[in-house]
């Protein structure tokens, strides 16, 4: 499955939005929708990280992670990607000028 199937399968509305620079992007969940925002600001490379940690987070289900359970859903998803990486090393693309 790519990620585009799974974001259509999913209810996942992915779209660019000019934030701080202090922010990469962030997701929400509005009724049956998760909505990503990704800041355009950042380079390609940088937007791909982000929608990857956006993504996991809506896969993990972290909307209902209490406040100060924060830093430990930030770090879970750290260590997934990691985890990803190794696994699949370079055979994982994504081409984010298709979403």
């Amino acid at each position: 499955m790519t990620l585009e199937e799974y974001c259509r399968e999913n209810n996942v509305i992915i779209c660019y939005f000019n934030f701080t620079t202090k922010i990469k992007g962030l997701c929400l969940k509005y009724e049956d929708y998760y909505y990503v925002a990704i800041n355009p600001k950042y380079s390609n490379s940088s937007q791909i990280k982000t929608l990857k940690h956006e993504v996991i987070h809506i896969m993990e289900n972290h909307f209902q992670c209490p406040q100060n359970d924060i830093e430990k859903c930030e770090s879970d998803v750290h260590k997934i990607i990691n985890d990803f990486k190794l696994e699949f090393a370079d055979e994982f693309y994504i081409d984010i000028t298709l979403i």
